[in-house]
């Protein structure tokens, strides 16, 4: 089973009355195949210049390790996105790689545990996209152009390309407040306004 951040859990009885299906999907839930992989697709759409898809589900404890060593994939001019529940996201102008990454890297906690938070990079030219996000639910998507060495990096982590792969969030489930677990951490909107005035976002 796949290690989940301390804020994601499932729901308790009694938690979620208004869905009439909660008890049939947790069943299936049982079952699901939520678990360490990646699932990879390659681009059917040459519209848009990337060569390939993988979602990727990772252990959280390893989350981080893993976004820096995808962060490998970009130039060094990234526009940085973020946003919570994927509400009012923002995109930065190009900004300089290690500039965006020292700054996500102070709030790396509430990045990858709190499960309100999105966030991830972007490089989009007419020639290559490249697209980098770690999700509410803590997967991983991810856009590519060089395939050969992203599967490289997927084996450097031990983590194997599944058929059949499922995520978190086709479940239902319940978020709770990073703060129940680490007393100092930063809410959400804290995060959200710091990233904004150190990006010189505004809004």
């Amino acid at each position: 089973m796949l290690e989940l951040p301390v804020t994601i859990r499932l729901p308790r009885k009694g938690e979620m009355r208004h869905r009439t299906d909660l008890n049939e999907l947790l069943e299936k839930r049982q079952e699901a195949q939520i678990v360490q992989g990646y699932d990879l697709k390659d681009n059917k759409t040459p519209q848009l210049p990337y060569v390939f898809y993988a979602a990727i589900n990772v252990h959280n404890s390893k989350l981080w390790e893993l976004f820096i060593a995808l962060s490998d994939f970009f130039p060094d001019q990234v526009q940085t996105v973020y946003s919570i529940n994927d509400l009012h996201a923002v995109t930065t102008a190009p900004l300089p790689k290690t500039e965006v990454m020292n700054t996500l890297t102070g709030f790396k906690t509430e990045l990858t545990q709190d499960g309100n938070l999105n966030f991830g990079l972007l490089h989009h030219t007419k020639t290559a996209l490249i697209e980098l996000t770690v999700t509410e639910s803590k997967y991983i998507k991810f856009w590519g152009i060089d395939k050969p060495s992203f599967l490289n990096c997927m084996a450097s982590f031990h983590i194997p390309q599944r058929p059949r792969l499922e995520f978190i969030d086709e479940y239902p489930k319940v978020v709770e407040p990073l703060s129940r677990f680490i007393p100092n951490a930063k809410k959400p909107e804290e995060v959200i306004k710091a990233l904004d005035r150190a990006f010189k976002v505004q809004r």
